[in-house]
């Protein structure tokens, strides 16, 4: 990669930037097929994969927050609510495995972004001194989507 073309952005950035993507990928590709609340649901769990492996080391409830604080970004807080709440219907194979699918890939990607140098749990809201935050950058080539077409 080179410096010229390199996007730089903290793990904060970054994660927000994935979800956004995730979100316009769901939207090209459920639209009106898939009741908006699954589509929620299945955003919900992309950004669980995806933040599980940066909270690993945290208690749930502090994961929980920052889960709540990216879908609010994106979509109101009452949908929010209802996405982290929702389970799926019995018999609603579907959504269960796209689920997984969705979780794996955002777990996956979670970890891409670790091993881009993100070696702390690194949120500006964090302990951030004067000198500034303790935010790593992460250099990354220019986007692509979230999730495979």
């Amino acid at each position: 990669m080179s410096d010229d073309t390199a996007i730089r952005r903290s793990l904060s950035e970054e994660i927000g930037y994935w979800l956004e993507s995730a979100s316009r990928t769901l939207e090209k590709r459920y639209g009106n097929g898939v009741p908006l609340a699954k589509q929620d649901v299945l955003l919900a769990h992309y950004l669980y994969g995806l933040t599980a492996v940066v909270h690993a080391g945290d208690a749930p409830a502090a994961h929980l927050v920052a889960l709540r604080s990216y879908l609010s970004r994106l979509i109101p807080d009452e949908r929010v609510a209802r996405a982290l709440q929702s389970v799926p219907e019995e018999g609603d194979s579907w959504l269960e495995n796209t689920l997984d699918r969705v979780e794996a890939i955002g777990e996956k990607q979670g970890h891409t972004l670790l091993a881009r140098g993100a070696d702390v749990i690194p949120f500006s809201s964090r302990h951030a001194s004067a000198a500034g935050s303790a935010e790593p950058v992460i250099e990354r080539d220019p986007p692509k989507e979230a999730l495979p077409q």
